[in-house]
């Protein structure tokens, strides 16, 4: 008998149904609706009545986990994994489809600057957010292109309590981060303004008796400011902007250290730049909803290749080693929505046009006039329909018509069902096309020296992709005050024209679009709630498609890969202080690389995240206190290696900086009213 691990949820789903159906049902006054989420949505929506499924993170959390930036934040998330580069940072896999199908937007604006597909989420820091929204599977209707697999919305702050107010928080850890925000705000009757500024430094402390460290020492600012004005209810225009820089330092080995030593050390510098004007509000006794945005982006990135001269004190640029690219991306996006509770049909139209630029000495387009330059550019116009045929059932339907300037057109169209046959259950179903044109690295990028040979390819074709979602919910409730919460759920993913960085000769690289890639999973999902104590875990397996099925070989299509996350909140003296648990189990994980002309699978090796906290706040959440420990276990290295004769692809992979000891305090000084 064969084992599918994908099926272990569902035993687990069938043993908590037996035992919550003899107990009570949640009343439905019980249910919290407070967060409102507008990520994909017609309008901004109570959570659990969005037709899709939208995971939330909210400041409070984020607080609790001390967590700096998007990278620390998501760590321990289910059907979420990060992987760390020490010179490329941290990219971000959703339900098994890589960084290039993931769109990472701020306030509903794409962020650009991706470096080998990716957005470093250790660039992204929250001291000016509110709350994070993640939507997994293809969101490509209302998203367009690099949203085939999902996206994570990072919502800022717009408002807040009092007239006045300033916040500074500091951050320390042993292991060598050092970060200090502030904010200042100020709400003035129609007008609301809003400044952030942060600092971060990591001074990594030494693995070795040597220069080169497996993490490398980082410094970040960071700053932001908001105007928003509000004329009446139904009128909110926004202006904002944002700066972010980034040195990476990366030291060499002391080379020839009996005669006059010398070293190559490379340091990489970033800038993240933007600017956005954002209108909303309502129109029609508030039963359109309108949005409009238009937003600039800019990314870049600089490396210098030094030698360093120990016995002169000097340092040399070294001739052919320097690099400096940049991206840009501008935005125009409107939407009209209807949003009338009580009618039967409501409509969603938009449009959007994004333009995407990149610059480098290494990008070589020959239709351009200018040299180092690219551009690529999308039009869409989508629409989508809601019908509610009786209160418990929404069906959603809808298509985007995107116009590609280099690929021509494309339809993607998209479902949903959402039906709540009582207060106690909910059954949420989607279907949704994606796709995905190659990015101008993929296609312009020309990376030719001693040590490289990578070329784009111009004869790349757009990715289109399949995406299904469906989970099943239900809430109960049982004596003495208990309430109990389960959740099941799967997903399958289908990538056609899948494109890769592969070798077509010794040693020469280029991107070509592979065949298909799947992946398919499902998760169980038990939340136990009594007052102050929330316990919540999840068991997650994920297959990924094996590129040894594909080439004929009698392996199984897919190769598994369980997660297991547990999070656990106790709020204690009337929510001035709490403790919180949280953990990932990250379970052996397939990859695959070529050896010899041969496609060869490897595995990397499961690992735990443990992280605790303890939080208190003082003098009417003034002062609020958060210590504890990241990483418990203190694991920093996972072991990657080959299955079978091979051992080529052995090695070592960074996983985490190592066992950390935490405090974190937060000062706020406001005005009375």
């Amino acid at each position: 008998m064969k084992f599918y691990p994908s099926l272990l949820p569902l035993l687990g789903w069938c043993f908590c149904w037996q035992f919550c159906t003899a107990q009570a049902p949640i009343p439905a006054d019980t249910i919290d609706l407070s967060t409102v989420v507008v990520t994909a949505q017609f309008a901004p929506t109570e959570s659990r009545s969005a037709v899709n499924s939208v995971r939330v993170i909210g400041q409070k959390t984020i607080e609790n986990r001390a967590a700096n930036n998007l990278m620390e934040l998501l760590q321990t998330e289910a059907n979420l994994r990060i992987s760390q580069d020490a010179i490329l940072g941290s990219s971000l896999t959703i339900n098994g489809l890589q960084s290039e199908n993931i769109k990472i937007l701020v306030d509903g604006v794409p962020v650009v600057g991706r470096l080998d597909g990716s957005i470093d989420v250790g660039q992204l820091p929250l001291n000016a957010v509110r709350q994070v929204e993640i939507i997994e599977g293809a969101q490509s209707l209302m998203y367009g292109s690099e949203a085939s697999g999902g996206l994570v919305n990072l919502l800022t702050k717009q408002s807040q309590t009092h007239r006045l107010e300033t916040e500074v928080t500091g951050l320390v850890e042993n292991n060598g981060y050092r970060s200090l925000n502030a904010r200042a705000g100020a709400n003035l009757g129609k007008f609301f303004f809003s400044t952030n500024i942060g600092a971060l430094r990591f001074e990594p402390a030494s693995d070795s008796t040597g220069r080169d460290q497996i993490w490398n020492p980082k410094e970040q600012q960071n700053a932001r400011a908001t105007l928003r004005f509000t004329p009446n209810d139904h009128l909110n225009l926004r202006a904002s902007g944002s700066f972010f820089t980034e040195k990476v330092t990366n030291l060499g080995e002391v080379r020839r250290p009996q005669f006059k030593p010398y070293a190559f050390d490379d340091y990489y510098r970033t800038v993240r730049s933007d600017a956005t004007l954002n209108g909303d509000g309502w129109l029609r006794n508030n039963s359109l909803y309108w949005q409009a945005t238009a937003a600039w982006n800019r990314f870049d990135r600089r490396k210098n290749s030094f030698r360093t001269d120990f016995e002169e004190d000097t340092q040399t640029l070294l001739d052919g080693q320097q690099d400096t690219s940049a991206a840009v991306g501008y935005l125009l996006r409107a939407t009209l929505a209807s949003d009338r509770k009580r009618k039967k049909w409501d409509f969603l139209a938009g449009t959007e046009r994004y333009t995407e630029q990149a610059e480098g000495v290494r990008i070589v387009d020959s239709t351009e006039n200018k040299t180092g330059f690219a551009e690529i550019s999308n039009l869409g116009i989508f629409g989508s329909l809601k019908f509610r045929p009786w209160a418990k059932l929404t069906l959603q339907g809808g298509g985007r018509f995107t116009h590609n300037s280099s690929f021509g057109a494309a339809f993607t169209p998209s479902l949903w069902l959402a039906w709540r046959p009582s207060s106690e259950w909910e059954i949420k179903a989607s279907y949704a096309n994606g796709f995905r044109s190659p990015a101008l690295k993929e296609l312009y990028f020309n990376f030719i020296d001693i040590n490289h040979f990578i070329t784009g390819n111009t004869d790349l074709q757009p990715e289109r992709s399949h995406n299904l979602r469906m989970e099943l919910k239900h809430l109960h409730s049982f004596e003495p005050g208990w309430q109990l919460d389960l959740m099941l759920s799967g997903f399958f993913n289908q990538v056609r024209d899948r494109i890769i960085l592969t070798e077509y000769a010794p040693a020469q690289y280029h991107y070509e679009n592979l065949a298909e890639w799947r992946t398919m999973g499902s998760s169980f999902t038990a939340g136990l709630k009594k007052g102050a104590i929330r316990l919540r875990s999840s068991v997650v397996f994920s297959g990924y498609f094996n590129s040894l099925f594909e080439e004929g070989n009698d392996v199984p299509a897919l190769s598994w890969s369980p997660d297991w996350v547990n999070d656990l909140t106790v709020d204690l003296l009337k929510e001035r202080a709490s403790i919180s648990v949280w953990h990932k189990m990250t379970g052996k994980t397939p990859y695959f690389f070529t050896e010899n002309d041969e496609t060869v699978e490897g595995v990397t090796e499961s690992w735990h995240l443990l992280n605790a906290s303890l939080r208190g706040s003082f003098w009417n959440n003034k002062i609020r206190i958060v210590g504890g420990v990241k990483n418990l276990l203190d694991v920093q290295q996972i072991r990657a290696g080959a299955t079978g004769t091979h051992n080529s692809g052995d090695g070592l992979r960074p996983a985490h900086w190592g066992r950390s000891f935490f405090l974190q305090a937060t000062f706020l000084l406001n005005s009375k009213k």
